[in-house]
């Protein structure tokens, strides 16, 4: 997958907070393949105003656009002073000018809001007229996206006008909006972290907006992409407790390539200690703490041995022992990932088309939707699906 790289940062720290929104408990997804939304593909949905209100709690965020930073006055449709110090009104994207084929394809998607094609040739046309009116490129993408915001691949194409011709605030913002309208779509998840590791510094940052995507979309059995970067990025800082814990929480769904990253995992613990690779929490779990008293063979404890009284260690000769219980615990995990994965891969596999588009399933598609459901509905807590299945099915 292409990703743009002309992202500007412009105003990157005045927009980090908005990582920083507080992550609720979101339902616990099972695997299925709907991950994701066509890039040209899409369905009629409530209004965008109607997003913040119904997806707020969803996604565990503030949602407070309003309140976003800004790279400055003009862009929010502020007043800017002039030469005389006398505020002059920024033009709307309501009063661009438009070209006589916008015009023509604009009063034909007011005359039908739902007639996809028509929309797609406006975007086309706009975006070859007006490479570099951000005001006439959010008019067509916010009015479009109004009516068909599972798309997610014009979410993306959005954003990227964004970060080409305003700043990071701005990109967050449609990103935020986006992750609202598609929560469980892996591919958004994927894009909204690439920009974020393109743009800040900050790891905690960058491990947070992770942490709110696989929440959403980490059980999804397309997610590894997802994991996949996240894996890449912690690589790259060389946190190999977070990379190792990383690989034993994929290890716990069965999702694609698990006999991959559960290889990974133990070549990473082949080629660190067990204390470079265990979590603070974990290290609790494998710590031999030295004897109290410390005594020489008289019973007198040795004024040398005062500060090891009491010091928490990984001993040396119990260190081969637990780094294979350590492995040994993730293999199991794999085996019933991958025992899972082997009763829902037939279903997996049957599905063509694992996004949302307009035009409906096929009749076999839509079968085996019901039928991997009527499965999962006998095996698990069926709510947990409800959500990915009626993604793709439009219900």
């Amino acid at each position: 997958m292409e990703q743009d790289q002309s992202v500007v940062v412009g105003s990157a720290d005045s927009g980090a907070a908005a990582f920083g929104f507080a992550t609720g408990n979101p339902p616990s997804l099972a695997v299925t393949g709907g991950s994701a939304v066509a890039p040209d593909g899409g369905a009629q949905a409530a209004d965008a105003s109607a997003y913040q209100a119904e997806h707020t709690a969803l996604n565990g965020t503030v949602g407070d656009m309003g309140n976003y930073p800004s790279t400055g006055a003009a862009e929010n449709g502020e007043a800017v002073p002039n030469e005389t110090g006398e505020p002059v009104p920024e033009l709307s994207y309501e009063e661009a000018v438009l070209s006589a084929e916008e015009a023509r394809l604009w009063s034909v998607v007011t005359a039908n809001s739902l007639d996809f094609n028509a929309w797609t040739a406006l975007i086309e046309e706009t975006e070859k007229n007006a490479e570099n009116n951000i005001l006439k490129i959010r008019k067509v993408y916010d009015s479009f996206l109004a009516e068909f915001p599972l798309c997610f691949g014009y979410w993306k194409k959005y954003a990227d006008h964004e970060a080409r011709l305003d700043g990071v605030s701005k990109v967050i913002e449609v990103y935020e909006r986006a992750v609202l309208a598609v929560t469980y779509s892996v591919d958004i998840w994927y894009n909204y972290c690439q920009f974020a590791i393109s743009t800040y510094d900050d790891s905690d940052i960058i491990r947070r907006l992770f942490e709110r995507g696989l929440a959403y979309v980490g059980t999804d059995y397309h997610s590894n992409i997802l994991w996949d970067e996240y894996i890449k990025y912690e690589e790259s800082l060389e946190a190999w407790s977070h990379l190792a814990d990383i690989y034993t929480r994929v290890l716990e769904h069965p999702i694609q390539q698990l006999d991959r990253y559960f290889n990974c995992l133990k070549e990473l613990a082949s080629k660190h200690s067990l204390s470079e690779i265990l979590t603070a929490e974990e290290a609790s779990l494998y710590v031999v703490t030295s004897e109290t008293t410390a005594q020489a063979p008289d019973g007198e404890a040795h004024p040398d041995d005062v500060d090891k009284l009491g010091q928490p260690e990984i001993s040396s000769s119990t260190d081969a022992e637990s780094l294979a219980k350590y492995v040994s615990m993730r293999e199991e995990m794999y085996r019933k990932a991958k025992e899972y994965e082997s009763k829902i891969i037939g279903f997996e596999l049957a599905i063509r088309r694992p996004y949302f588009h307009v035009k409906p399933l096929d009749n076999p598609e839509l079968e085996n939707w019901h039928n991997y459901l009527d499965y999962i509905e006998k095996e698990e807590d069926i709510n947990k699906y409800l959500d990915e299945a009626s993604f793709v099915m439009g219900y």
